[in-house]
């Protein structure tokens, strides 16, 4: 009985090793380049596309000021300014750790 239990965890071993190195296959360094560049393009996509986003709520909020007149005008025109400052600081914490 011990025979046959060692002899099939044996069997088993020799066959998992097998199909794990069968399965293997190699990666070039060409491939590993082309899909650091790729994932860098889709996190500079991204970027873009959130500082776009935060650019276009900005413009939609300054253009509600030039309808206010005098100390109003320049009061909204400081918070659309100062809104757009703090979302793009936010936008910009996540990336302060890469280097």
């Amino acid at each position: 009985m011990r025979r046959a239990v060692l002899a099939a965890l044996a069997t088993g071993t020799v066959i998992t090793s097998a199909l794990g190195i069968g399965s293997a296959t190699p990666v070039t360094v060409a491939e590993l380049r082309r899909d650091e560049f790729a994932s860098a393009r889709t996190r500079d996509a991204a970027r873009n596309a959130q500082r776009a986003r935060i650019e276009a709520r900005y413009l939609v909020e300054r253009a509600r000021c030039p309808a206010l007149g005098g100390a109003e005008r320049d009061q909204c025109l400081i918070n659309a300014h100062a809104a757009r400052g703090r979302a793009l600081l936010e936008a910009a914490a996540p990336y302060e750790n890469r280097g």
